[in-house]
């Protein structure tokens, strides 16, 4: 029975909620009028270093409404998980029929221990009002990812670096600026590990064996080696490298063990009279009856990790969770090993009566030994795609929220048929997750959905426009009012996919374009998908696929979600599913996809149709000298050098004027950019203070960019003009 609480207790409890609502009230203003706040006056809250203008309320990092709970890394798929935790009932732009406003990560990396940091990227996720009581307690876990491509070593040598996250409400972090301090929001400093190399250049195995100098002379120091299959390392050798390490036996010999344990069957009676036992034949030197204690726990041990927080990915459909590892040994290896194995089992309470009896899946990472592990451990980080198209519904419905358990046990996956499980190494962790509104699937159903296009969520593209807004998803560039252009990615899923790893046939999907007002048409160019497979919680990849179009026009879809044990779940990577070539075209297009199911070929099912601005052309531009001599002319140290200069575009983005060789000198302009300056672009003159320039010859050098995204993966199509000058001393200084 739970233990009656103390009249001082419930008097704290009550002036606990009573000052969270008047915190909440106080700021209630500020955040329905803060970007009117800061259009007046950038510095309305105090929170920037440096500005003109004077702050009115101090407010820096104020964690009332939204707060980072971890950030992890899983090094083996390169991708940042930040858990972030939205802590009020309101005040966040509406409800879920609303827009709701962003909340904007932007990571950075650093492998010098903070002293510089480079910038990885901006991701967010839309955060609503959702009312108190919709389903158990208010805070609500959601999580930003981002891939990235970390610097990476061999296994030898140092694989370590500290990242850095920057939570901000409503507005995005600057670029570059790894010190900002957001209004609301947070920053979270971390360690993580990078996976490490398995192959090896001939100068790393130089610097191991210490070749003489006239050998290192003599060989191609940038040559490759190839390294053998990370090795499992037996118990007998897990037991003399953690010697006098402080590593127990049940933690190095728990796989061993486990496995002895869970067999159904011997080769030998294990009642016979000549049986010794098989644990005792691994000739261990271990107290066996105190090892088998250790296997049936009441709660899970924590002291090597812990599962600190998990959440939503709600623009992915993607469960994840941040793992702290506290200690440099007892991980089975070290990096040039096979390591050992964090494995995380997730459960959903579908109809919130605390049973968590629907089984989503269980995922896992790679971890290790680190002899120079940071005090504060390393967060490392698990993710699980999930299809929660069977639970979405329609925001007039109200908003969707689920209890998610989830389960860390180190080396042993979790039983997925215990929702419930203890284990020996880990803990568990709970929370609350908000399942984005939109049409629910029924079961027997195929109804295809479009995410992404261009790496932009369809969410922040304009359907009349066309154009979008808002970070990318995962790709880590900024999109601002830009159109598309190159190879145009499409992402999403078809709802119910067949379970095609247990021999069931495939979906089919034919994909659509038209330009607005013109005949739809079929797309049919090949185009190759990685996939990946999660089997027992285990990762691993399988062989890329080339998808082709059959007689029909029909792709094959390759995702299985079905898990189970023994049972694969297949996944795209990036949800794959179709590359359109976009080169020629201009004006505004349409794009959807039909599903089909071979068992009942006489039905379709349609997507969502998404509205794409498409523009193929590069920006115009132009550049001139009009002073002295103008074009290629001769000029004198200390002139100030002017001209003209003409861009234009559809959809400009911005421009800069340079000089090569950079050896100084002063440009006004040396930027321009929209919406500063027209969508068109714009012409203008351009000045250039050579005092103190060198002599010599020199191209000014015009470079002019464009908003579109290019090939999914980056902003800007640029294109460049340029004019030479020659520089000269002038007669009293030559002479």
């Amino acid at each position: 029975m739970e233990k009656e609480k103390s009249v001082a207790e419930t008097l704290s409890d009550e002036a606990a909620v009573e000052a969270k609502a008047v915190t909440r009230k106080r700021y209630q203003q500020e955040r329905a009028q803060f970007r009117a706040l800061l259009l007046a006056n950038p510095n309305y809250f105090g929170n920037l270093k440096v500005s003109p203008f004077k702050p009115v309320l101090s407010l820096k990092g104020n964690t009332t409404y939204e707060e980072i709970c971890s950030v992890g890394f899983q090094p083996q798929f390169n991708r940042l998980e930040a858990v972030v935790s939205v802590k009020q009932p309101t005040g966040y732009g509406g409800d879920v029929c609303a827009t709701g406003t962003p909340e904007f990560v932007r990571f950075y990396i650093s492998y010098d221990t903070g002293a510089s940091w480079q910038d990885c990227g901006l991701a967010h996720f839309m955060a609503h009002n959702i009312p108190e009581g919709t389903a158990g307690a208010k805070e609500l876990e959601y999580v930003a990812s981002m891939t990235i491509n970390p610097t990476r070593h061999w296994c030898a040598q140092k694989n370590l670096a500290r990242v850095r996250a920057i939570l901000s409400w409503n507005v995005p972090p600057p670029p570059n600026d790894p010190d900002f301090t957001p209004v609301w929001g947070d920053v979270h400093d971390t360690h993580i590990q990078i996976e490490p190399r398995r192959w090896l250049l001939v100068k790393d195995l130089a610097a191991e064996i210490k070749l003489p100098k006239h050998l290192l002379e003599a060989l191609d120091l940038e040559q490759t080696l190839g390294a053998g299959k990370p090795k499992s390392l037996a118990v007998s050798e897990l037991q003399a490298l953690y010697k006098d390490k402080g590593v127990e036996p049940h933690r190095f010999a728990l796989t061993e063990i486990a496995k002895l344990v869970s067999q159904p069957a011997a080769s030998e009676s294990l009642m016979s009279a000549g049986f010794k036992g098989q644990l005792a034949e691994l000739n261990l030197d271990l107290n066996i009856g105190d090892l088998i204690g250790q296997l049936f726990p009441s709660d899970g041990n924590t002291r090597y990790e812990e599962l600190e927080c998990i959440g939503l990915n709600p623009n992915q459909d993607t469960l994840a969770g941040v793992i702290r590892v506290k200690l440099p040994n007892g991980y089975n290896g070290g990096p040039c090993t096979a390591g050992s194995r964090e494995y995380v089992a997730f459960w959903a309470d579908t109809d919130n009566n605390g049973t968590f009896d629907t089984y989503l899946g269980t995922t896992s990472v790679t971890v290790y030994d680190t002899t120079d592990m940071p005090k504060e451990g390393l967060e490392y980080a698990v993710f699980l795609p999930v299809d929660l198209s069977k639970y979405r519904r329609p925001c007039s419905q109200g908003p969707k929220v689920m209890k998610i358990r989830a389960i860390l046990s180190w080396n042993v996956a979790p039983s997925p048929a215990n929702p419930n499980f203890v284990p020996v190494w880990g803990n568990r962790e709970e929370a609350l997750i908000h399942i984005k509104p939109g049409p629910g699937a029924q079961q027997g159903t195929h109804v295809p959905i479009i995410e992404t296009a261009g790496s932009m969520h369809v969410d922040d593209i304009s359907p009349v426009t066309g154009l979008a807004n808002g970070p990318a998803t995962l790709a880590g560039f900024t999109a601002n009012d830009s159109p598309f252009g190159g190879e145009v990615i499409l992402t999403g899923h078809i709802a119910y996919p067949p379970d095609i790893s247990a021999g069931a046939a495939k979906l089919k999907y034919r994909v659509w374009v038209r330009k607005v007002g013109e005949p739809w048409q079929k797309l049919t160019n090949p185009f190759k998908i990685d996939r990946s497979q999660l089997l027992d919680g285990v990762w691993s990849a399988l062989p890329d696929v080339t998808q082709a179009v059959d007689a029909d026009d029909f792709y094959e879809y390759h995702e299985d979600l079905t898990g189970g044990p023994g049972n694969a779940m297949i996944f795209v990577a990036g949800n794959v599913l179709a590359r359109w070539q976009t080169a020629g075209l201009t004006g505004l297009y349409q794009v959807r996809i039909e599903a089909r199911n071979p068992a009942i070929p006489a039905m379709s099912w349609f997507s969502n149709s998404v509205t794409l601005r498409i523009d193929s052309a590069a920006p115009d531009c132009a550049i001139a000298i009009t002073s002295g001599g103008g074009d290629c002319a001769d000029f004198v140290v200390g002139d100030t050098i002017s001209g003209t200069y003409a861009v234009s575009d559809e959809h400009f983005g911005r421009l800069t004027i340079g000089l090569l060789p950079a050896n100084g000198g002063v440009f006004t302009p040396a930027s321009r950019s929209y919406p500063t300056v027209p969508t068109t672009g714009e012409s203008g003159v351009w000045s250039l203070d050579t005092t103190g320039l060198p002599r010599c010859g020199y191209v000014i050098e015009l470079w002019a960019y464009d908003r579109t995204i290019v090939n999914s993966g980056a902003v800007g199509r640029g294109n460049r003009a340029v004019v030479g000058l020659c520089l000269r001393e002038s007669e009293r200084e030559s002479a």
